[in-house]
């Protein structure tokens, strides 16, 4: 096994990765992908931040107001 460059990691995911084909919401199938490939990574040792964007779920909001 290879030694990891580093200890600590920051992954951000925009809030559109999460959606899928849908391109809205939270798509629990990718979600479950996305955490088991960050599941592999800390087994590896490696800590991982996650940061989540929200942009498009505040556009769904926004929109959904003005009757969209």
């Amino acid at each position: 096994m290879s030694t990891a460059k580093y200890k600590r990691i920051v992954l951000k995911l925009s809030g559109e990765s999460l959606a899928g084909e849908q391109g809205f919401g939270i798509d629990p199938v990718i979600v479950e992908d996305i955490a088991k490939q960050i599941k592999k990574i800390h087994n590896n040792g490696i800590e991982v931040a996650i940061v989540v964007g929200g942009g498009n779920i505040w556009r769904g909001l926004s929109g959904s107001a003005k009757g969209m």
